[in-house]
């Protein structure tokens, strides 16, 4: 070899030093620079691993040794078994007011035809998909997940649909903090016509949520049942239990759930 290591050797060295910053849950996550891939490029392998060389780009970095130099701007991991693998640049969860927030990201060169995101238990690889229709494509994609619970750990992947294949992501893992029974802010505040409300329940209650105005009287009944554990949605279209429309101004909805009492204020502009 002429003193030189082959380029997907030196690209599994480099990934060495690179996977060993890596958060954890991301050790297999690959990134790379969107256009890096789509300019006389080609692939070596060693029949286990593919590693992809580039020629053409701009210089991102070089990493070098005595004997070889392997252009950084890559995070590679050993055992790729498919250029897909890289061709999903990210795939990454975050927590905002309960609900999970996924993200991920496409190489410019790729062309899958939507995505799918699956959700399993922490405890248990038991793999749902979440979505209903086919997510549509683009180099940048999102997923709301509203009914992860707070307190519980998930296992999201993301699938990517090609021809009459899909592709898996690697798996992240995503663990929410407990949270007591809430009462959320609704939305949209001001608002006109209707708005929704929002409440979490740690374990099942008996609920009952109602909307007040400013002297104290019930104005509409939203809700008045047993509801079970988790995130609950409720709308309010700005009438009163008669079905007429009220005026304009500040209100207040109250949840009573078990032992708990929570109030918030709302504002109609009509």
């Amino acid at each position: 070899m002429n003193g030189r290591l082959p380029l997907f050797l030196a690209g599994l060295i480099l990934a060495a030093a690179v996977l060993s910053v890596l958060p954890p849950g991301l050790a297999a996550q690959y990134l790379v620079k969107n256009g890096t891939l789509v300019t006389a490029g080609g692939v070596a392998g060693d029949g286990r691993n593919i590693v992809y060389s580039t020629t053409g780009e701009p210089v991102i970095g070089i990493v070098a040794g005595a004997s070889n130099a392997v252009k950084a701007g890559f995070w590679y991991a050993a055992g790729v078994t498919s250029t897909v693998d890289v061709a999903i640049t990210s795939f990454f969860g975050q927590v905002h007011a309960d609900i999970v927030l996924l993200t991920w990201a496409v190489s410019a060169s790729s062309s899958f035809e939507g995505f799918n995101v699956y959700r399993s238990p922490a405890e248990a690889e038991s793999f749902e998909r979440l979505n209903g229709a086919l997510i549509a494509p683009s180099k940048a994609g999102s997923y709301r997940d509203e009914t992860a619970l707070p307190g519980h750990g998930y296992l999201y992947r993301l699938g990517a649909v090609s021809a009459d294949k899909e592709w898996s992501s690697q798996t992240i893992s995503i663990a929410l903090p407990p949270r007591p029974t809430t009462l959320y802010q609704n939305f949209p505040n001001p608002f006109n016509p209707t708005t929704s409300i929002a409440f979490y329940l740690p374990v099942r209650a008996s609920v009952r949520l109602a909307v007040y105005d400013v002297r104290g009287a019930r104005v509409r009944t939203l809700a008045a049942e047993t509801e079970p554990e988790g995130r609950h949605v409720v709308h309010w279209d700005g009438k009163n239990d008669s079905g007429v429309a009220v005026g304009s101004g500040v209100y207040y909805y109250r949840l009573e759930a078990g032992k708990n009492v929570l109030t918030k204020k709302l504002v109609i502009v009509r």
